[in-house]
């Protein structure tokens, strides 16, 4: 009786062993179950919440926004296997120009692309940007940007219920018009020209002799078509793939000032993610606004490449003598309102030009 104690122990314990080899596998390391759609583990979709955003703005698909916007959602997308949509709303679909804000303060849309004009509202530091001449070239633009003085001019919007995500390029702007070429500031009297609005463009125009009134990105083209202006300002990109040059004449390429986007998204909703969420936002939005930068400069000598072999506008390049002419024209007001701005960014972004 004993003896069939012992073995009756020994078998139970080979048992257990041969039990728990199985469960560990020969490396002993187990594999969960992977999407192969997304490439993640199922545990790691877990981690992300099941969440609808909504991004709208108003520019066409095919501009380096619209594309940046596209490459934020395919990210998003895939690296949350799915658990997490964007929804993106181009070509003011959702909410245009107008009222974009509001509907984004509301949280009836969660991120915005607007012009970083649109926020001058708030402080107008973020009127930067049409500080005419204020940056010479993208290299310099973006030293600020990803610096200490986009850090700190994104910081400002915090206090109104708003998280400053990222700056989406758009190219620097141009001056479009059907009724004469300009070539040098006293060519624009008398014109009405389109912007984007706010006091610093509009005074622009104002020491050049022209009229300036804001209209709604999507309703430029009617306005044009219907003379309610003679002229605009925009990238290149946006004066090609809106076809301003069926209903204007002629093109100056100034390099003016910088018609900048800001990606901003309602505060409340963003501090109520979880970190995991945030992070992988977060870096969603440094590779869009990469693919943003990428493409800009090539879009934009792609656009004028167009724009000039279709022929329908007359394209005017000045020369460095005309362009310190329109520098020269404008000087009193980049000093009057450099002045009302931040001086940390102003600082910054002077630095950035060095």
């Amino acid at each position: 009786m004993k003896k069939q104690s012992v073995w009756s122990c020994l078998l139970a314990l080979t048992l257990v062993a041969v039990l728990s080899l199985t469960g560990c596998g020969s490396g002993n390391t187990s594999t969960a179950p992977t999407d192969a759609k997304s490439g993640q583990t199922a545990s790691a979709q877990e981690q992300y919440p099941k969440l609808e955003i909504k991004l709208s703005h108003v520019a066409a698909e095919n501009t380096p926004k619209g594309q940046s916007a596209l490459k934020f959602k395919e990210i998003v997308e895939s690296q949350s296997g799915g658990n997490i949509q964007v929804k993106v709303f181009p070509s003011g679909q959702l909410y245009g120009d107008n009222d974009e804000i509001e509907a984004l303060q509301a949280n009836n849309v969660q991120i915005i692309v607007p012009s970083a004009a649109k926020l001058s509202g708030f402080d107008k530091t973020f009127e930067i940007f049409d500080l005419p001449f204020m940056f010479k070239d993208e290299e310099s633009l973006r030293k600020f940007e990803d610096g200490e003085g986009g850090s700190k001019l994104l910081a400002k919007l915090e206090s109104v219920g708003m998280k400053g995500l990222s700056f989406w390029p758009n190219g620097f702007k141009h001056i479009t018009n059907n009724k004469v070429e300009i070539k040098k500031p006293e060519d624009l009297k008398g014109l009405k020209i389109r912007t984007h609005g706010g006091q610093i463009i509009n005074e622009v125009y104002d020491v050049m002799g022209a009229a300036s009134t804001k209209i709604a990105f999507n309703e430029v083209y009617q306005a044009l078509q219907l003379r309610t202006v003679d002229g605009q300002e925009n990238s290149l990109v946006n004066i090609d793939t809106q076809k301003y040059e069926e209903v204007q004449s002629y093109l100056t390429l100034t390099n003016h000032a910088r018609s900048e986007y800001v990606v901003v998204a309602n505060k409340q909703w963003w501090d109520g993610l979880d970190a995991k969420t945030q992070s992988l936002l977060t870096d969603a939005m440094q590779e869009a606004t990469k693919v943003g930068r990428d493409l800009v400069e090539k879009m934009e000598l792609d656009s004028l490449e167009k724009i000039k072999s279709n022929g329908k506008m007359k394209v005017s390049e000045l020369t460095d003598q005309e362009r310190e002419a329109f520098m020269k024209a404008v000087q009193p007001v980049f000093d009057k309102w450099a002045a009302e701005m931040d001086p940390e960014v102003i600082a910054k972004a002077k630095e950035a030009n060095s």
